[in-house]
């Protein structure tokens, strides 16, 4: 094998495939990203039987082949060679890759020990990668992290003929945007779980593309995703488990007649400022009333603090108990100039109901902006 490319498509073609490859595998072959050079172009790709990365580059191949290298040093070598162009040969049980200055050998892999790449299923309808890339940004922060409960570290994606639902909870919180999207085929009511890491990933990965396609492969022994743009393309196994119902919490939650509207800055920037004396998963008292927002903290020995701002508010004065990392997360979702807060009626006079951020116009107006919303339950907090 051998071929020459230009540096930087090279260097963003091996990011992309690098970009989800786990970083301890207990089968280092899986670490590795094949390279294919052919006289159609320079195919770079990556898969640990879950998940896949491919993209395809131009190039002069000169001699065409395959070889699998370890990912994570052909990252770290080709994003720093020095020169505008990069040949790589393989010369027996060496890749070599030259370009201005420098020369590097890396060790080949068993390629026979890779897995072969998952083929394609059908597309079923597209959309607008900075649109997509917006959405899941706004939900993922709400994926569960850890593995405590395997089912909620997935983002829920509903699709429907008009649009694509992506929802995600932590338990404490629920974030949910709705996208329009063009279907290919006769889209019936269908819901499938994407691990929230890859699908994090993917809308990065797509974010600057006007289409985006996604391809799917449900109800059998194999179910699989793909989400592509162009000559690139991520694939990964449809995760399983039983998503909570809680998008129905986002219709029953937060609208009710009393709500708040806050410039989204200042609700932001108070909340930094006040959380500075706070202590860890430490929450701050949110009062609502005629006179405005008061954000304060509980007194201690060592230090406490207040802050007012101005809000428009609806309804009888209310307050609340919400963490701060939590209420930045859902006002910085919202990505408007205002920020309105919707609150359910409770019965326990100390605590109240869940709370509803949405996207709000402007201070005085009544429309209320549904693609996003972001639900927190400050009833499930620890005081």
């Amino acid at each position: 094998m051998k071929f020459q490319s230009n540096k930087d498509v090279l260097s963003q073609a091996v990011i992309f495939v690098t970009k989800l490859l786990t970083a301890k595998n207990t089968n280092p072959t899986l670490s590795g990203v094949r390279i294919d050079a052919t006289e159609g172009g320079i195919t770079l790709a990556s898969f640990d039987h879950d998940v896949s990365t491919r993209t395809t580059i131009t190039g002069d191949v000169s001699v065409s082949g395959s070889v699998l290298v370890s990912g994570k040093l052909l990252a770290d070598i080709v994003t720093r060679l020095p020169g505008d162009t990069v040949t790589v040969v393989l010369q027996e049980t060496k890749l070599v890759l030259s370009s201005g200055t420098a020369k590097f050998n890396m060790s080949i892999m068993p390629l026979n020990e890779y897995p072969n790449l998952p083929e394609i299923p059908p597309t079923i309808g597209s959309f607008d990668g900075e649109q997509l890339a917006e959405a899941i940004a706004q939900v993922g922060v709400a994926a569960l992290k850890d593995d405590g409960q395997p089912a909620i570290m997935n983002i829920s994606v509903e699709l429907s003929p008009e649009n694509i639902s992506f929802t995600a909870t932590d338990r404490y919180r629920i974030a949910s945007r709705d996208v329009h999207w063009t279907t290919t085929t006769t889209t019936e009511q269908t819901q499938i779980l994407i691990p929230a890491k890859v699908l994090i990933e993917a809308g990065k990965m797509f974010q600057t593309e006007e289409s985006v396609t996604l391809a799917l492969l449900a109800g059998g022994d194999r179910e699989l995703v793909a989400i592509s743009a162009g000559n690139s393309v991520v694939t990964s196994s449809l995760a399983k488990g039983s998503f909570p119902k809680v998008r129905g919490l986002l219709d029953e939650k937060g609208g009710g007649a009393a709500y708040a509207i806050v410039l989204a800055s200042d609700l932001v920037d108070a909340t930094r400022r006040v959380s500075l004396v706070l202590e860890r998963d430490g929450a701050i008292k949110y009062t609502f009333s005629k006179d405005g927002l008061l954000l304060e903290t509980s007194s201690t020995e060592n230090a406490s603090a207040q802050e007012t701002i101005d809000a428009h508010l609806v309804g009888e004065d209310i307050f609340v108990w919400l963490k701060p990392r939590l209420v930045i997360d859902g006002v910085a979702g919202a990505h408007s100039e205002f920020v309105r807060l919707g609150f359910t009626p409770s019965s326990d006079p100390v605590k109240a109901g869940p709370v509803l951020f949405t996207a709000h116009s402007s201070k005085d107006s009544e429309s209320i902006e549904q693609a996003y919303r972001y639900l927190m339950q400050p009833n499930l907090l620890n005081r």
